[in-house]
């Protein structure tokens, strides 16, 4: 009765063990079916994450442009302000200019009479 029991026993042990090899074996079977959805899960959110930077890289870049464009439109104005600045004070200069000549020869002028005058009376004395 004792060899009975102990094979039952030993019976009993081996179908436990065989129950207990199942379930890691089963486990092992959906830990694989969880780490291949993973990678693929991992790679559409990288995806996402990867399109969202580069809307977001080309809102910037959208943002930067327009500020340029805006920055080179005062730049023009303000050069075209400065080229008509320039260009009055040009004109300014070339008319203090035309006039300080004019004073000068009218000067020389009264000065060539003067000597005439000087010259005249030189003569007729």
């Amino acid at each position: 009765m004792k060899l009975q029991v102990l094979l039952i026993l030993s019976a009993l042990m081996v179908g436990m063990s065989a129950y207990a090899a199942e379930e890691p074996a089963a486990r092992v079977a959906e830990d694989a079916k969880v780490s291949v959805q993973k990678p693929e899960v991992s790679a559409k959110k990288a995806a996402e994450e990867a399109k969202e930077a580069t809307q977001k890289a080309a809102e910037a870049a959208k943002l930067a442009l327009e500020k340029a464009e805006e920055a080179a439109k005062k730049a023009a104005i303000s050069g075209e302000k400065a080229a008509q600045k320039a260009a009055e004070a040009t004109r300014d200069a070339a008319r203090k200019a035309a006039k300080a000549t004019r004073e000068a020869a009218d000067k020389a002028l009264e000065a060539v009479k003067e000597t005439a005058r000087n010259v005249k009376d030189a003569v007729m004395k």
